[in-house]
C-alpha cells in the first residue's frame, strides 16, 4: 500500500525541528522496511501568521509498506511523542504536534487546504472537517493543520538540503566557513539562491536557533545541492536530508485579500511618501498605508524617490495597526508608471539672454541684467527621475519569496533536470 503522511509542530524554543524529526523517522522506516518514495516535501505555510513556529514549515512524504494505515499511524505518532518528550520538550512550550495519514491519491480538496494554509488562516476545526471528508486519519493537536496542508502540496521546483548537527554540538556555536559557502554559491549560480547576502557579507544558510539544523542550502537542482556537502567546510554533521519545497514560489501571493494576516497584491497610485524617523517609509494612496521597512534595503531606498501620481503594484502582508486599522507591509513593489518630474523656470530675456525675475502673477518678467520687461510663459523643464520602472524586492527573503532572477530560470525547465 502507498500512503501519504504529514507531520508538523515538532520544534520548541529550546530545541527540536520538524525536519529533524522526519529525518529520524526515515531512519526508523528503513529498519522496519517502510520505503520512502521520492523526496519528502518541506512546505512553508502562510508567513503572515503571528503565532507561527520559527520557520512555519510542515513535512509530508509518500511511503510504500505492507503495514495497514492504523499500524503505520501508531508508529509515527509514538515516535512523535518520543521526540517531543526527549528532544524538543515541546509540550512545555505549548507546542501541539500533529500527524496525518491517508491512502495516497490526488484530491482537489486536499490541494485546496494547502492553498488556504499558505494564503489564509486555517483553524483546527476546519482541518478536522477536511480530514473527515477525505478519510484522513490524524493524531495530535494544532499540528494536524500543517500536516494536512503539506499533504496537499503538489510537486515544487525548488529544493533544500538540510544538514543536522551531532547531539554533542547542539549547545555550542555553529561552525561553518563563510568563504567556502560564498565560493560554492558563486560557482553554482543561478541554480542556488538565498544562501549569501553579498551586501552585508553574511551567510544565510546557517540556522540561528537551538534546533539541530547546522545549515540549509537552497537551490533548483538536487545534484547542485549535494555538491555543497563536498565544498562547504564545517563542523562534522550527523546526517542530511534533501527536501522538495514550495520555497521561492510566491505561492503566498496566489490570492489577495485585506483580511489581517493575509497577503495583498494590488495597484496603488502614490499620493504621498513619508520617510519616518529610523528610516521606514510610509506610502499613502491606497485605502490603507503601505509600509516599507528600512531593513528591506534596496526596496526601501527605491520608494523614497516615488512622487505623487506614480503607479505601483504592491506585494505584501496585511497586518493590524492601532493607528491606521490595517497596514500593508511591502515585500516587493513593481513600479509600473512614473509621472514626469516637472519644474517651471523663468524664461531668459529675449534681448540679452539674461536671467529674469517675476513681476507677479500674470504681470510678466524683468531681466536682471538689462532690466527689460517682457511677457512670456514659464518654461517647463523635466528633471531626470532617480528611480526607474521595474521590480524592487526586499533583500531579506522570506522562505516563500521568489527571487527576481528565478523568473527566467523557471522558464527553462529543461535546465533543471
Amino acid at each position: 500500500m502507498r500512503y501519504i503522511i504529514g507531520v508538523d509542530d515538532h520544534d520548541s524554543p529550546i530545541g527540536g525541528c520538524t525536519t529533524h524529526f522526519s529525518w529520524l523517522l526515515f531512519r526508523e522506516f528503513e529498519k522496519i522496511q517502510v520505503k520512502l518514495e521520492g523526496y519528502p516535501r518541506l512546505t512553508r505555510l502562510n508567513p503572515n501568521i503571528p503565532w507561527k513556529t520559527r520557520g512555519n514549515a510542515s513535512i509530508s512524504f509518500v511511503v510504500e509498506t505492507e503495514r495497514d494505515i492504523d499500524e503505520l499511524l501508531d508508529i509515527v505518532w509514538n515516535l512523535s511523542l518520543d521526540y517531543i518528550e526527549n528532544v524538543s520538550k515541546g509540550y512545555n512550550y505549548k507546542r501541539s504536534p500533529g500527524v496525518a495519514i491517508m491512502n495516497f491519491r490526488h484530491d482537489p480538496l486536499l490541494e485546496h487546504i494547502y492553498w488556504k494554509a499558505v494564503t489564509d488562516v486555517v483553524t483546527r476545526e476546519y482541518a478536522v472537517k477536511i480530514s473527515e471528508k477525505l478519510g484522513i486519519k490524524t493524531k495530535g493537536g494544532r499540528g494536524i493543520i500543517g500536516a494536512i496542508a503539506s499533504m496537499g502540496f503538489k510537486t515544487g521546483m525548488t529544493y533544500e538540503l538540510l544538514t543536522y548537527r551531532r547531539r554533542e554540538n547542539w549547545n555550542s556555536p555553529r561552525r561553518v566557513d563563510f568563504n567556502t559557502v560564498m565560493n560554492y554559491d558563486l560557482a553554482f549560480f543561478p541554480y542556488v539562491y538565498a544562501n549569501v547576502d553579498y551586501v552585508s557579507k553574511e551567510q544565510l544558510i546557517v540556522s540561528h536557533g537551538n534546533d539541530p539544523v547546522l545549515y540549509g542550502l537552497r537551490g533548483l537542482k538536487p545534484s547542485v545541492l549535494l555538491e555543497g556537502l563536498k565544498l562547504i567546510r564545517s563542523e562534522d554533521v550527523e546526517g542530511y536530508q534533501l527536501f522538495e519545497t514550495n520555497q521561492g514560489s510566491d505561492h503566498h501571493f496566489k490570492t489577495s485579500s485585506l483580511k489581517p494576516y493575509s497577503s495583498f497584491v494590488g495597484d496603488v497610485t502614490i499620493k504621498k511618501v513619508n520617510v519616518m524617523r529610523g528610516g521606514d517609509c510610509m506610502l499613502f494612496g491606497y485605502k490603507f498605508p503601505v509600509i516599507v521597512y528600512k531593513e528591506t534595503g534596496e526596496l526601501n531606498q527605491a520608494v523614497r524617490y516615488l512622487l505623487p501620481g506614480d503607479t505601483i503594484k504592491v506585494y505584501g502582508a496585511v497586518k493590524p495597526s492601532a493607528e491606521y486599522g490595517l497596514v500593508i507591509e511591502a515585500e516587493r513593489i513593481d513600479i509600473t508608471e512614473l509621472k514626469p518630474d516637472q519644474m517651471y523656470i523663468n524664461p531668459r530675456c529675449p534681448l540679452c539672454g539674461g536671467s529674469s525675475e517675476s513681476l507677479g502673477r500674470n504681470k510678466g518678467f524683468r531681466c536682471r541684467k538689462c532690466r527689460n520687461k517682457f511677457k512670456e510663459d514659464k518654461i517647463i523643464q523635466e528633471r531626470p527621475r532617480s528611480v526607474t520602472i521595474g521590480v524592487y524586492q526586499t533583500r531579506k527573503y522570506r522562505h516563500l519569496t521568489k527571487p527576481i532572477f528565478l523568473e527566467t530560470i523557471y522558464d527553462s525547465k529543461e535546465d533543471l533536470k
